[in-house]
């Protein structure tokens, strides 16, 4: 069998007809585009708000963190400080054990040290004791002149006074005994409060 098909409209009707169904198809596709987009908006707008939530939420565990373990920060700037420190006294450290060797294998039995104190900032050298003469002492002041890392060793002459049983303390300038790179002692840093 064959089919048969009469198209009994007019040109004008068929082409209103086919205007009718190309409007029909553009407005059903416009209305899926304003479909989609508008879950597409809805969907972002959820995902702000979460995200603003969220948000929020680490700011807050964020400043309670900060509130609850300042000290602990505190402490960690402390111990950096005191690390800072130790590196700097160990770029300029010059052991000083031989030196107070040398201090003691020259010292006689006659004289008794008390204190020996030395400032590298100063380069001095402080050395006090008691003698048990005037002659042990003078000798003791010699032997310390001739000693390659001392100069110029002095003692109050009212020190001479006395003949026996001399309280004394020689002054003495050290050599070559200045701090590495004209480096100081660090002094901590201020602390600001960061609390909130």
């Amino acid at each position: 069998m064959m089919d048969i098909n009469f198209n009994l409209l007019s040109a004008e009707k068929k082409s209103r007809l086919g205007y009718i169904i190309n409007f029909l198809l553009i407005k059903n596709i416009l209305e899926l585009i304003i479909i989609v987009g508008s879950i597409l908006a809805a969907a972002l707008i959820w995902s702000w708000l979460f995200l603003e939530n969220n948000f929020a939420n680490l700011a807050a565990s964020a400043a309670a963190i900060n509130r609850e373990y300042y000290t602990y920060g505190q402490d960690v700037k402390a111990i950096n400080n005191l690390t800072r420190a130790v590196i700097l006294a160990s770029r300029n450290f010059t052991p000083i054990t031989p030196k107070i060797k040398d201090l003691i294998s020259v010292l006689p039995n006659d004289i008794k040290l008390s204190a020996v104190q030395v400032d590298r900032r100063a380069q001095t050298l402080s050395i006090s004791g008691t003698a048990l003469t005037r002659s042990a002492l003078i000798r003791y002041q010699d032997v310390l002149n001739k000693i390659p890392w001392i100069t110029r060793v002095e003692m109050p002459a009212s020190q001479l006074f006395q003949k026996e049983n001399i309280n004394f303390e020689f002054k003495a300038q050290l050599k070559n005994a200045a701090l590495k790179n004209g480096a100081s002692v660090p002094k901590p840093k201020p602390t600001v409060d960061e609390g909130l």
